[in-house]
C-alpha cells in the first residue's frame, strides 16, 4: 500500500492535491490509523493510460516524469517534448496533467531518434 506522499512523488504532484482528489472521491484509497492508504490499482486506475499487466507492473511503478522534468534531464526545451508527444511519445494523463514514464521515453527515443539513453538516464 502506498501513502500520500508516495502517490504524490508517483505522480509528481502536491500530497495536498492527492488528499484533494481521494476527498472528491476521484482517486481511491483506504483511510488507515486517520491516513490514507491506496494500491497501485487504485493509483493506475485514476491514469488516462493502458492498465499495466504482467512483465510491465514494475515498469509502471517508477515515478513518472513532468514534461519540464524530461526536457530538464534531456538538455532541451519543453517546445521539444511536446513535438515528441505529437510524435508519439507515450503519455499518460492524470488529473488532466502530461506525465511520461521514464522507460517508455527511453524506449521511444531509442526507437524514432535512434538515440540511446543509459538504463537509469532519469535519475
Amino acid at each position: 500500500m502506498l501513502t500520500v506522499e508516495d502517490t504524490a512523488k508517483h505522480f509528481e504532484l502536491t500530497s495536498g492535491t492527492i488528499r484533494s482528489h481521494i476527498k472528491s472521491g476521484e482517486l481511491r484509497a483506504q483511510s488507515m490509523n486517520k491516513q490514507y492508504r491506496l494500491s497501485w490499482e487504485d493509483v493506475w486506475g485514476c491514469e488516462k493510460g493502458p492498465m499495466p499487466k504482467g512483465q510491465r507492473l514494475e515498469r509502471y511503478r517508477k515515478p513518472l516524469m513532468s514534461k519540464s522534468t524530461v526536457a530538464q534531464k534531456l538538455l532541451c526545451g519543453v517546445k521539444s517534448i511536446e513535438r515528441m508527444i505529437a510524435d508519439g511519445l507515450p503519455t499518460r494523463n492524470v488529473f488532466g496533467s502530461v506525465r511520461i514514464n521514464p522507460d517508455d521515453a527511453r524506449d521511444w527515443i531509442h526507437a524514432n531518434l535512434e538515440f540511446k539513453l543509459a538504463e537509469d538516464w532519469y535519475v
